[in-house]
Parts: C-alpha cells; structure tokens; sequence
C-alpha cells in the first residue's frame, strides 16, 4: 500500500498568501522530496514512510506514466508536496488516460491551508493538461478522517469536488517460508505470453486495469518486474487464475518507524509465535519491510486461490520478500476467504473521483464493475 494518500495534518485554517512558494519539482529537488518522504510517517498500529531512495526519479514513469511533482516551500524550506500520475486504464470497459493524485505529503508540525492545497492542485492539473487526461482520482485512509472531512467538503474553499466511488481493502500478508510445493496442476512456470493473454482477456471487466497490451511488460520492466515473475494456477492444463511479483524496493520502500500501544508492548511475543508458525517476524523499527506487490491480478473463481497462492508464496521466498499485497474492493465476494487464506491485516481506504468543474471530466457514471487498482501503482 505504499503510495495511498496521506495528508499529514490537515485543516482549513488560512496561510498568509506570502507563507508559501509552490514550483514543480526538478531534478535539483531529489534530496528535498526524499527528505520529506522519510519525515512524514503514517500514524496507525504500525507507524510506517514511504520512501523513494535512492532516487526519487527512479520510482517514476512506473508502467509508462506520465509524473509531475509540485512542492510548497516555506522561507525557502520544503513543508508540502503533491504528485499527479497519468497513465492509461480501463474504465468502464474502455482505455482512459487517467491521472492519480498521490504522495500528498505534509512536513510534521505544518498546517496546510485550504489556499495551498487549491494552489497546489491547479499547478499539478494544468502541469498534465498536455497528457490527454480525462479525469481524476484519489485515495485517502479511511481513518484519516480530518483530512477526509475537509477534502469532502472542499468546494466550499475552492477545492475541487471528492466523489466517493469505492472502499478498498489492502492486505498485507505474510509469506510462508514452508510453503508445500505445487501441484503439477498449479505450476509457477509456463509461457509467459500465455499468462499476459489470460490476464489481458479479463482486464476490462474491473475498474482502473492496466490495459496489457504489447507495450506493457516494456514499460514494466524497467522497474523490476518481468514475464517471468508471473506465476500462474492451472486446471485441466488451462490457466485459471494468474498474478505476478513485484519486488518494488530497488525504487520504493515501505519503512518502520515504530509501533504503538498493545502492538508495541507484544511484538517480541508474537514475532516468537509467528517464526515457530514459519511466518515473518514484525521488523524492528527502522528496517525496510520485506515487502512485494502483486501485479495483474486475475482470478475468477475463489476456488483458485488456494493454488495460485502457493505458486506466489514460492516465488516471493525466492526473491526473499516475507510480505505481499494487493488491493480489492470491499464489495469483492472473494474478500472474506482472501483474508482467512492468506492470514492478512487489513487497510482500509476510500477511492474518491476528484471533479474541478473547469478541467475535464467524464460525462457518464462509472458502470457497476468493481474496482482492481494496481496497489503497486497507487
């Protein structure tokens, strides 16, 4: 989940107009950006950054986006930043050029100002104009409420409109180093051209899926991930249900800052129980989590899971990853047996569509599909 939204400490007090400076980001401002990225950690149970080192660059254009970062500076200090992401995907069973708004990043102990964020927004908009984007979404923790209560009701500062389309759930599950070996039914191995057909095949039946066409696996792999780190499940020798690995911290890493409460107090315990169970200990504070991204997603049937999931579990040990995430929908029937297979903590967040009423928009709704973001894209 490295890369939903999070907004530091924010209100709808005013700045002075002279308190802030906003530019977009340039290659001068790496270690700037960087430094913010590792200042702002996430509150929660598990108090966790999401950095970009040693590059900040090295983590952009991922799956051939277009990025344009914007910073705030105040008396020549970097406080705030904001990132919009402009790629191709599927909505509503159609390719739409689409542009995340992410990394929205407060420095600790700075109050942002409804002035900044609307000032902020139209740089980032107007920056991608040239894009060919149609439209705009977000992602903000659902327990992020003060920040939700000022963005839902942003129109009245000037801000654009949040449109709730989704709830999404992220699950964060642990690896199994003793993973039994799989079936001949259910082997990781196989074409790889045969598992990008079947997940192209089942792309425009969700919401903001990559399209997976022939450019694809190029665009990919210039961040680590490949054809061949897609594992696959198999029935009757026809594929039923694919997924790859992405080990995304060359470019992007999850890091722990620390624990709270109860959790702080058990973790020696539970990390003893969880390496007698073979699963991966909490890491101590300070480390990078071990931790991949599942890619391409495709499992029609529940039933598949269980083989799939070995298949990854495998692969993922080998490239020494002792956690795997995905996203779904929270309407996703699949969830509830997603959640007891894979022994995964939950995160909750809500997917917003981001409307200005003078940039553009798409004239019809969202049709019922559900929505299957690429976590490691968000």
């Amino acid at each position: 989940m490295a890369g939903i939204a999070a907004l530091g400490e924010l209100s709808a007090r005013r700045a002075p107009a002279a308190a802030w400076e906003l530019s977009l980001a340039s290659p001068d401002d790496d270690a700037d950006l960087r430094a913010l990225l590792r200042r702002a950690v996430i509150p929660g149970a598990v108090r966790v950054a999401f950095t970009r080192e040693p590059q900040y660059a090295a983590g952009e254009g991922v799956a051939g986006a277009r990025d344009v970062t914007v910073l705030a500076r105040r008396a020549g200090e970097v406080v705030g930043m904001g990132r919009c992401t402009v790629r191709t995907l599927h909505r509503n069973g159609a390719l739409r050029r689409i542009g995340y708004l992410g990394e929205l990043r407060i420095a600790p102990g700075t109050s942002a100002a409804a002035r900044l964020l609307r000032d902020g927004y139209g740089r980032l908009t107007a920056a991608v104009a040239d894009t060919g984007v149609e439209g705009f979404i977000t992602s903000i923790a659902t327990d992020n409420v003060r920040a939700r209560r000022v963005l839902e009701f942003g129109p009245r500062m000037g801000l654009p409109e949040y449109r709730p389309l989704a709830s999404l759930v992220t699950l964060v599950a642990p690896v199994r180093r003793r993973t039994p070996r799989v079936a001949d039914d259910a082997a990781a191995a196989g074409d790889p051209a045969d598992a990008t057909q079947f997940v192209r095949d089942h792309a425009r039946e969700a919401q903001l899926t990559l399209p997976w066409d022939d450019a694809q696996w190029p665009a990919l792999h210039a961040h680590d991930v490949a054809p061949h780190d897609m594992c696959v499940a198999r029935r009757d020798g026809r594929i039923v249900a694919a997924a790859a690995v992405w080990d995304q911290r060359p470019f992007r890493q999850t890091v722990i800052d620390g624990y709270a409460g109860a959790l702080q107090l058990t973790r020696p315990l539970l990390n003893v129980i969880q390496r007698l169970r073979g699963l991966p200990p909490l890491p101590h504070p300070g480390h990078i989590l071990a931790q991949g991204a599942l890619l391409g997603v495709t499992v029609p049937h529940a039933r598949d899971w269980p083989s799939l999931w070995r298949a990854l579990q495998q692969r993922a040990a080998v490239q020494g990853l002792s956690w795997l995430t995905l996203t779904r929908d929270a309407s996703d029937p699949q969830l509830s047996a997603l959640r007891t297979l894979l022994r995964a903590r939950a995160y909750h967040t809500v997917l917003y569509e981001v409307v200005w009423h003078d940039r553009p928009s798409w004239p019809d709704r969202w049709d019922g599909r559900r929505f299957a973001p690429e976590v490691g894209l968000l």
